[in-house]
Parts: C-alpha cells; sequence; structure tokens
C-alpha cells in the first residue's frame, strides 16, 4: 500500500529513491521509516505553498512558508548565561583543563539555541501541518504502520 498525503501518492519507489539519503539510521527498518517521513513531510510542505515536486521556486517558496509561520526567538544574554551555567563541561578547554570564559563562547551558546529553537519550531510546524492533511499509510509515531515494499 503506497503512502497518501491528501491525494498525492508516495509510491514504495519513491521512499527507495530516498532511501540513499537516510545516513543516520541503525538499520534497514529506520532507513525505510526516515525515507518514507522525508517525503511525507516534503510533500507536506509543498502542498502548504501549492506547488509540486521540482518547482522551480520550490525551495524559495517553502523557505518563505516557514518564515511566515514559524517564529523563533532570539536567545537573550540570559539564556545564553543560563545554558552556560548548566553545561560548563562542554566549555573546558583540554589543554589548560578550564573552563572558557562565558565572554569567549557566547556567541556560539546563542547560536546553538538559535539553531535549537528553529529546528523546534520547525518540527512543530510540521505537526500541524500533518494534523490538518489526511495520511495514509504513514504514522509519525509508530513506523510499523507503513506497508512500504522495498525490491
Amino acid at each position: 500500500m503506497p503512502i497518501k498525503v491528501n491525494h498525492t501518492e508516495i509510491s514504495d519507489d519513491d521512499v527507495f529513491q530516498e532511501m540513499q539519503y537516510q545516513t543516520d539510521a541503525s538499520n534497514v527498518e529506520e532507513v525505510i521509516f526516515k525515507a518514507a517521513q522525508a517525503l511525507v513531510v516534503q510533500q507536506l510542505l509543498l502542498q502548504a505553498v501549492g506547488v509540486k515536486k521540482s518547482a522551480t521556486n520550490e525551495e524559495e517558496k517553502i523557505n518563505q512558508l516557514l518564515t511566515d509561520n514559524v517564529i523563533i526567538p532570539t536567545a537573550s544574554v540570559e539564556s545564553c548565561e543560563r545554558y552556560y551555567d548548566n553545561n560548563k563541561i562542554k566549555f573546558l578547554d583540554k589543554e589548560r583543563g578550564e573552563t572558557l570564559p562565558f565572554e569567549m563562547v557566547e556567541a556560539y551558546i546563542k547560536e546553538y539555541l538559535q539553531n535549537q529553537s528553529t529546528t523546534s519550531g520547525i518540527n512543530e510546524y510540521i505537526k500541524i501541518l500533518a494534523a490538518e492533511a489526511n495520511i495514509q499509510g504513514f504514522d509519525f509515531e509508530n513506523p510499523s504502520v507503513m506497508n512500504i515494499k522495498i525490491q
């Protein structure tokens, strides 16, 4: 049974093609699940912006969609300091055996927290899109729902 996102089909062959990009999976079942998940997410985003796969402005439209719908708070100095205080072991200068001063790592912490917020925000937005869509043959929480036949 293929996967369907609203009325758009994702075939077993599509999943097979996507599997090559799933390099962080530990077994074949996880590779299949991650490939299917990537294609479902891609289809949700394409449908949200109203373009077909491989459209010339596909990436630009998806980026604009995310910019318009995902609010990412800027990491404050206080949140950076709190992260620093709770994770001092990560800022250890191994040569000197001392913790690097906050001022030296603040920009890295801010970027890290910003990236975490962005990832979290995008994941939440995708959950909203998924909840509003009719998805058949795939479940984000339960890989056993898939019935992909990889030849």
